[in-house]
């Protein structure tokens, strides 16, 4: 009797070993991110450009960069997607950029900590990246005062814009491409094949240890209480995060001034590489809908 007893507590142990094992493991995936180098800048398409830094409130540096249209009726801060940088190729971010500044808007784009250039190491599944958003809505605000400010983002950096919205009623206006209703469901998604009870652990554990609350961006919950106007873009076939969160976001909110689109494109985030002129039309046509049209005093090059 006492040989089996000790056997089922050893067992249980090893069960409760194996568990707590794969829960740091997968805390560990939750959290990595992988930088990728910044490729390209605006010099590469003949625009000028500044080379700027400034620091989230944690102290973290973020390094990305400042493009000024003169006479620009708006500045545009683009947040890139979780893997992503302020140039990603994968989505066109540069030549977004471009595209902006020769219609007269100012745009600010930089790397998430972690991630390109600026400092850190883990993904903290919003819950720091947040400040960085905040922190570049700051410095574009310190950098043109008086024109309106509109946050444009990409997968996570879309959620992380509507957070932040929310909680900044300077701004203006809010593009979101592909976001989620919430980091959880959406790694969640991302790695459906771990049982609910390891993933479950994973994410406490990631929460206590590795400062990453998966629960620090939950859209979903702010849409309601928005008061700027946000156009939402998602790719049909979107396979990263399907487009019912987007749907879904938009059926939560309570402003008659938001817009959805969503493109025949496929992929995640590829509605700008599918069809950038008609990107673009339904891009300066929600900021038109906040700022008063105006040709643009000079061409940025």
């Amino acid at each position: 009797m006492i040989v089996l007893l000790v056997g089922v507590l050893v067992g249980v142990a090893g069960a409760l070993l194996a568990w707590l094992l794969a829960a740091f493991y997968l805390a560990e995936l939750l959290t990595r991110t992988k930088r990728w180098r910044v490729e390209g800048n605006p010099a590469d398409l003949r625009l000028r450009h500044e080379e700027i830094e400034f620091f989230a409130a944690d102290g973290a540096c973020i390094r990305g960069w400042y493009m000024e249209s003169p006479g620009a009726r708006a500045t545009v801060v683009v947040v890139h997607d979780a893997q992503g940088t302020r140039s990603d190729p994968s989505q066109g971010l540069l030549d977004l950029q471009r595209d902006y500044l020769r219609r007269g808007i100012n745009v600010l784009s930089f790397d998430l900590r972690g991630r390109g250039e600026s400092e850190g190491d883990d993904d903290h599944l919003g819950a720091a990246e947040l400040t960085d958003v905040e922190a570049a809505v700051g410095y574009a605000r310190n950098r043109s005062a008086h024109a309106p400010l509109f946050l444009h983002g990409f997968g996570m950096g879309a959620a992380l814009a509507l957070i932040v919205a929310a909680r900044e009623p300077a701004i203006s206006g809010v593009i979101a491409d592909s976001p989620f209703v919430s980091m959880r469901s959406h790694v969640r998604h991302e790695y459906q094949q771990w049982p609910e009870f390891v993933f479950w652990l994973a994410t406490w554990l990631a929460r206590r240890f590795l400062h990453a609350d998966v629960d620090a961006i939950t859209p979903i919950d702010v849409i309601p209480q928005l008061r700027q106007p946000v156009l939402y873009i998602h790719a049909e076939d979107d396979p990263e995060v399907p487009v019912e969160h987007t749907l879904n976001l938009g059926a939560a909110s309570l402003n008659a001034g938001d817009g959805i689109w969503i493109s025949p494109a496929g992929g995640h985030c590829q509605a700008y590489l599918d069809d950038s002129a008609t990107y673009l039309a339904r891009c300066i046509a929600h900021i038109d809908s906040v700022v008063s049209p105006r040709r643009p005093l000079a061409r940025a090059l």
